[in-house]
């Protein structure tokens, strides 16, 4: 699962890179993906077609989208508390909503800008988790009584 985890946090980290190695001259971007999308380094260095660079983002950012979800459906069994470990997926998941807002656009300023709600949404995430913790625990607990018969 962490595997998915750093796989997301690395795609991540290849889009938010984008604008500055752009402007050093520099592009990290993945050659089969240009490729596919029939745009050049030289085009994304110089900021030329801007909706080819969209379509190269937004290649990169559903692969992101599907690991992060993948990494979701493996989490299913485990127990409650181990979903702590899901929480460095948040900022990724907001990163991800926040690009599809503003249309995949990289160059736009706000797209790179930590919103303000990130810590309140981490809390939140962290909530979810104790609170699924406290279910189970709970669930577990009626169980016992229920087979000893003190219901």
């Amino acid at each position: 699962k962490q595997w998915y985890q750093r796989r997301v946090r690395g795609h991540i980290s290849l889009i938010r890179s984008i604008p500055l190695l752009a402007s050093r001259g520099a592009c990290l971007v993945p050659s089969t993906t240009l490729a596919r999308t029939g745009v050049s380094q030289s085009d994304i260095v110089r900021g030329k077609q801007r909706e080819k660079i969209r379509d190269v983002v937004h290649d990169i950012a559903s692969s992101a989208h599907l690991h992060a979800e993948h990494c979701e459906e493996l989490s299913v069994g485990l127990p409650p508390k181990a979903l702590y470990g899901l929480l460095p997926l948040t900022p990724a998941k907001l990163f991800l909503k926040r690009l599809q807002k503003y249309d995949f656009d990289i160059f736009n300023e706000r797209t790179l800008v930590r919103p303000p709600s990130l810590p309140f949404a981490l809390m939140k995430e962290s909530v979810k988790v104790d609170m699924k913790a406290r279910i189970r625990r709970f669930q577990l607990t009626k169980d016992i009584m229920k087979k000893s018969g003190r219901q």
